[in-house]
């Protein structure tokens, strides 16, 4: 399965985090082969939060990371006996379209009981700088949601 992942990265370490130009934003392919006990997940929705903030301003990242983040998505393909095709799983993952997982830090999600109306929502991965922006000026307990 080729698989098409829009992900972003940080270029530089600056001070500036109002820089545009702070983040990378790539389209990366790769033919995805799962191994034993692996499954693929489609992001659906990306939590953004001070936790992002904070290991930016304590250079807890590094040029070319990815951004890590809780993510809420669905299993697209599985190897794994506990996470079937068309659930949706709560984890840690990066702010990228796609990601595979082996369930370590992973818990099954029922989308019916998700509730994001009091959430700032930004629309696109492309938009991450934005919502990052938004990020900067938020209350310690809000969070911006980034839907890819």
């Amino acid at each position: 399965m080729e698989i098409n992942n829009r992900t972003v990265r940080l270029l530089y370490q600056t001070n500036n985090y109002f820089d545009e130009n702070l983040w990378s934003f790539l389209e990366e392919n790769f033919d995805l082969q799962l191994d034993s006990n692996e499954f693929l997940i489609k992001n659906k929705f990306i939590f953004l939060d001070k936790n992002i903030l904070n290991a930016f301003k304590n250079n807890k990242l590094e040029e070319g990371d990815l951004i890590q983040a809780q993510t809420l998505g669905e299993v697209l393909e599985s190897k794994n006996k506990n996470y079937k095709v068309g659930e949706y799983v709560l984890g840690i993952g990066f702010v990228q379209d796609y990601y595979v997982s082996k369930g370590l830090k992973c818990k099954k999600f029922k989308i019916s009981e998700f509730n994001y109306s009091n959430d700032k929502v930004v629309i696109g991965i492309e938009n991450f700088s934005v919502a990052f922006t938004k990020l900067i000026d938020l209350n310690d307990e809000k969070k911006i949601i980034l839907k890819p």
